[in-house]
């Protein structure tokens, strides 16, 4: 076997170059990932948007970005994405089958942020317990009762019972 310097310094410029080209792909893509989030972060607090709802979604893009941006450096190397694809697709069934009732919460969450049945402060009735909500999470939320105890009640069981809010009106009619 014989050592050929002429094509290892060529293989090593070669290799150097598509680092370098992958280390300017990261630094670029990483600073339009986090301008475009800076942006939309900006947007969401000029229009309003709910801090919460705003919080999550902005860091479903990034991570989703990232991945997107890692994939894409491996496929510049020549790797073979189809098989990460394929294996994130995979941990993501996983995921979602083993987190399912977790997964049904935060989507009552999502819902009970846009739609907006009752806010903190309210009085209210859901889930099976009357009380004063004290915090709307992505996964639970926190009613305090009125002989003053602390319940943490599941998103989807408010969202999927009845919710009275005694709060909304400014007159209640009462019958005697």
């Amino acid at each position: 076997m014989t050592f050929n310097s002429a094509a290892l310094l060529a293989f090593i410029t070669a290799l150097i170059w598509k680092v370098l080209g992958a280390l300017a792909l990261w630094i670029i893509a990483r600073w339009l990932i986090n301008f475009a989030i800076n942006q939309l972060r900006k947007l969401s607090v000029h229009r309003n948007l709910d801090a919460t709802l705003t919080r999550y979604g902005l860091s479903i893009l990034n991570i989703t970005l990232n991945i997107l941006l890692v994939i894409g450096i491996l496929g510049y190397f020549g790797i073979q994405t189809t098989t990460f694809a394929a294996l994130f697709a995979a941990t993501g069934v996983a995921i979602g089958l083993a987190w399912s009732g977790l997964l049904a919460n935060l989507a009552a969450g999502v819902f009970l942020i846009i739609l907006q049945p009752f806010k903190v402060g309210d009085f209210i009735q859901a889930g099976g317990e009357i009380g004063t909500v004290t915090e709307i999470g992505l996964f639970a939320t926190t009613i305090n009762t009125m002989d003053n105890i602390q319940t943490i009640v599941g998103n989807n069981k408010i969202l999927s019972d009845n919710i009275q809010n005694f709060s909304h009106n400014a007159y209640r009619r009462v019958e005697l």
